[in-house]
């Protein structure tokens, strides 16, 4: 029987209290919480001298937790969605990972790191967190915008990069003109893997979850679930690659299928538990003393991973036609070292690619470039608005567009500042009660959307003098704010006031806080978002409950 003693035992618990902590301290400051598991690991390993902690059982438990984590994240994301991104979006990815891995490369190697501890340090620059990504614009209310959309096209290509870069990278560190014959055969096992793979995905796997449903017991669907996730590990491990990758690429297959939503559902409690394990295990390793005479290596490896990386995706992004405000944004979301990084720099680790310095400066880069990655996407409109002003003809290119809204025509009109999720349905409401419209949006994919509608357009910054002049505000009824950021509908609000001061203005907004500051900038109406829905939700309760004859009297 295992006691207090016992070296597993004291291992787990000892990771999980301190990962409790340590997240609980990283949710209070609206933190990444993979920062405060990280942070935990970093305190067990001051720690451990005293405590005895075996951090050999707390990798090997983390193993479970890299197999569950990159199992959902396959499942999570999606091919078709990649597909629809079109070609443009899936070059620029790759063009920005060959990138970053050069510059990664050639940064290590002036800092006189050996040629393929810096190649590796190239590859953990590269990818960028899907995860992370994916909540900044949930947290602004911008999931399922353009510059969302994007994001998660060069996400997709980062991650479905990894499959090439693990299988390559252990041929390489022994690479010698001899070892041609064995890079080809890690090549054919590349292709084996993703033939099998895809095959058990399509064929065996959907039948036998038909099958499992039939069973109608959501214990055993949560065993098989698991079963398929480290079965196709075991497999591709077996094979010579990593148990992650063969997680992953079960995921992005099944992904696919009617039955992920659930098997998605019932693994993430699981893979929550055992994915603190990896990161506290990643922190165990580092060495806070170690970093005082690195700092300057992990000062230039930070600037890298978050300026150059955001420079080079947004150059690309505004290189496939998307204006320089999205473009910025795009890579201000993308600015941090992502979920394969880790798993990444913990092969190399393990296979002593490097030594355990430079693993130490890879990790705190990382660890820094997450903690930075909300702060700096808060930022993005103020950052992409400034540099729009540096690109020339960038405010003023959107002025001579081929179809030119007719300005003696527009009077007692709408003026619709932005025609995403919000927007297009504002404008299908107004439409459909005869109001004219006038569209105003930087995004190129909202107004040929708005044109196909046969609503007049103008495609500009909202935020632009000359472009809201094109708008008539003087002969307009009312304008309409439904940009998500606050920071984009005030500029606006005090541009129109000050060309109609008598222009009724309304905005939404998601932060109570910024009702006030809308308002001191000449908004009429704000719209609280969370504030609407819970009078709606209280009005149909009520009305439902009135009905049955409660409440009453």
């Amino acid at each position: 029987m295992a006691t207090l003693g016992h070296p597993l035992f004291l291992a787990i618990s000892a990771a999980i209290m301190a990962a409790l902590v340590g997240g609980a301290v990283a949710h209070r400051l609206r933190l990444p919480i993979i920062i405060g598991y990280i942070s935990a690991g970093v305190l067990l390993g001051v720690l451990n001298p005293m405590l005895q902690i075996d951090s050999a059982s707390v990798h090997t438990v983390s193993e479970f937790g890299v197999a569950l984590m990159m199992f959902v994240v396959g499942m999570e994301l999606s091919l078709s969605d990649l597909l629809r991104s079109g070609a443009r979006l899936v070059i620029a990815g790759g063009v920005q990972i060959a990138l970053s891995i050069i510059l990664g490369y050639l940064l290590m190697v002036v800092l006189g790191w050996s040629w393929f501890p810096a190649l590796v340090a190239g590859c953990v620059v590269a990818m960028s967190s899907t995860v992370v990504m994916i909540r900044l614009y949930e947290r602004q209310g911008d999931l399922g915008s353009t510059a969302s959309v994007l994001a998660m096209g060069i996400a997709i290509t980062q991650d479905l990069a990894v499959i090439v870069l693990v299988g390559m990278l252990p041929v390489l560190a022994d690479f010698t003109p001899e070892r041609i014959s064995a890079l080809g055969g890690t090549l054919l096992r590349s292709v084996l893997v993703l033939a099998g793979d895809s095959l058990l995905a399509t064929r065996f796997i959907p039948a036998l979850l038909r099958y499992a449903v039939q069973w109608n017991s959501r214990e055993l669907f949560i065993l098989l679930s698991v079963s398929l996730c480290f079965g196709t590990a075991l497999g591709t491990y077996a094979l010579g690659f990593s148990m992650a990758l063969g997680a992953f690429l079960t995921g992005l297959i099944i992904g696919e299928s009617e039955y992920s939503r659930q098997i998605v559902a019932e693994i993430v409690p699981i893979r929550d538990v055992f994915a603190i394990f990896f990161f506290v295990s990643l922190g165990m390793l580092m060495d806070p003393s170690m970093l005082a005479s690195q700092w300057t290596q992990v000062l230039l490896l930070l600037v890298l991973i978050v300026l150059g990386k955001t420079l080079v995706i947004a150059w690309l992004v505004h290189a496939i036609g998307f204006p320089t405000r999205i473009a910025v944004t795009v890579g201000l979301s993308l600015a941090q070292i992502g979920e394969f990084s880790f798993v990444i720099a913990e092969m190399a680790r393990t296979k002593n690619w490097y030594t355990i310095s430079e693993y130490n400066t890879i990790l705190a880069a990382s660890v820094i470039s997450l903690l930075l990655s909300p702060m700096l996407f808060a930022l993005s409109p103020v950052i992409s608005r400034w540099a729009a002003r540096f690109v020339r003809g960038e405010r003023f290119r959107e002025l001579r567009e081929e179809v030119q809204v007719q300005r003696s025509v527009m009077r007692d009109h709408v003026i619709l500042c932005g025609f995403g999720r919000v927007g297009s349905r504002v404008a299908q409401q107004l439409l459909g009660r005869k109001v004219p419209v006038v569209v105003i949006d930087l995004d190129p994919e909202s107004i040929m959307r708005a044109r196909n509608q046969g609503i007049p357009t103008i495609y500009g910054d909202a935020e632009a003098r000359e472009v809201l002049v094109l708008a008539n505000p003087h002969t307009a009824t009312i304008a309409i704010l439904t940009m998500p950021e606050s920071s984009s509908a005030m500029v606006a609000a005090r541009r129109l006031k000050e060309i109609n001061p008598h222009l009724t203005v309304l905005a939404r907004t998601h932060e109570e806080g910024k009702i006030a500051e809308l308002r001191r900038c000449g908004v009429d109406y704000v719209v609280f978002a969370e504030e609407e829905t819970a009078r709606v939700i209280v009005r149909l309760a009520l009305g439902s409950v009135v009905k049955k004859g409660e409440w009453e009297g």
